[in-house]
């Protein structure tokens, strides 16, 4: 089992993040950080929330694609940099499986099992990676899971119920983009009667 992550390893990963906090964050407890008035230590627990909120989003709507039965691949893109956290994240969520994230400049690759763990990062973009692991694995047939998310949204369609202000509400078109999701952002425009 993992060690509990400490204020300093969040505040690492943030995006912007002063040395002076950084400092600071290694000197107190997640009690203070939780309870404390200070206001060094109050901008110390937002810029831990911007983290996990992040990291949240990310398990929430990372969506995989499979290359065969163990590789699985998604977009993504955060603004903070919680890429292998995500990535070891999703490893550990789905053992023994080959998990590769990614987006245009970087992709980040976890492995984990009951007693062994590995991790890569590459400066290849995602679809280099696929491809490349396609052509070492020699798979030519490609499942297009757009198409069956798109059958899915379209078969859960119902005009009455429609209420775009509440989905994007819910579902923030700024995260949708950050992980890819091409079909949860343009919503649904016909019924199932109408796509078949």
């Amino acid at each position: 089992m993992s060690k509990p992550m400490k204020a300093f390893d969040y505040l690492l990963m943030n995006k912007s993040v002063s040395p002076v906090l950084l400092e600071k964050s290694k000197k107190i407890s997640w009690n203070e950080i939780n309870t404390s008035a200070d206001p060094e230590v109050i901008k110390i627990r937002k810029k831990i929330r911007e983290v996990r909120l992040e990291i949240h989003r990310m398990r929430g709507f990372v969506r995989f694609d499979s290359i065969n039965d163990k590789i699985l691949f998604g977009y993504m893109k955060p603004e903070n940099k919680i890429e292998k956290l995500v990535t070891d994240i999703f490893a550990r969520r789905f053992q023994k499986h080959i998990i590769l994230l990614g987006n245009e400049k970087k992709s980040w690759i976890s492995y984990y099992s009951e007693n062994f763990f590995k991790r890569y990062e590459e400066s290849k973009s995602l679809n280099k990676m696929v491809k490349d692991i396609q052509s070492l694995i020699k798979f030519d047939s490609e499942v297009d899971i757009d198409k069956i998310w798109q059958i899915y949204y379209e078969s859960q369609y119902i005009k009455e119920r429609e209420n775009h202000r509440l989905f994007y509400k819910n579902m923030p078109r700024k995260n949708l983009k950050s992980v890819g999701n091409r079909l949860e952002l343009r919503l649904n425009t016909k019924t199932l009667d109408e796509y078949l």
